[in-house]
């Protein structure tokens, strides 16, 4: 069985706000998904990025959405990653963690971060009274 990471976007804007939704699922050695897996998948983000969250859709996990690790349901998960504001590359990888159930082959992915024009920042002030 393998892990395979899969993202909405190709390339993302280096603006320290855009975010890349990423689908974690596992898959048997044809390829085909495999909707009764419930490993527990571990994630490092390296590069111009940052994780901010995860997901598997059960309303009854109490895993962490911080953590940089999420127990599939239904063979699914998803990751949430962020820019920085450097263009440049981020990395995502996901592995098995722990000795239950079957092997998982890890799965890499990245995705390109552009050049983007920033918002611009306009400081509050406070009144006196």
């Amino acid at each position: 069985m393998a892990i395979r990471l899969t993202a909405d976007r190709a390339e993302i804007n280096a603006d320290g706000e855009d975010v890349a939704i990423l689908k974690v699922e596992a898959l048997d050695k044809e390829g085909r998904p495999v909707p009764t897996a419930n490993n527990l998948i571990s994630f490092k983000v390296s590069g111009e990025g940052a994780l901010i969250g995860v997901g598997n859709g059960d309303p009854n996990c109490q895993e962490s959405d911080k953590d940089p690790k999420r127990s599939l349901f239904n063979g699914l998960a998803q990751v949430i990653v962020q820019s920085t504001k450097r263009p440049g590359e981020i990395r995502i990888e996901a592995v098995k963690e722990g000795w239950d159930g079957p092997e998982l082959t890890p799965a890499k992915v990245s995705i390109a971060t552009r050049l983007a024009e920033l918002r611009p920042f306009v400081p509050i002030t406070r009144r006196r009274e």
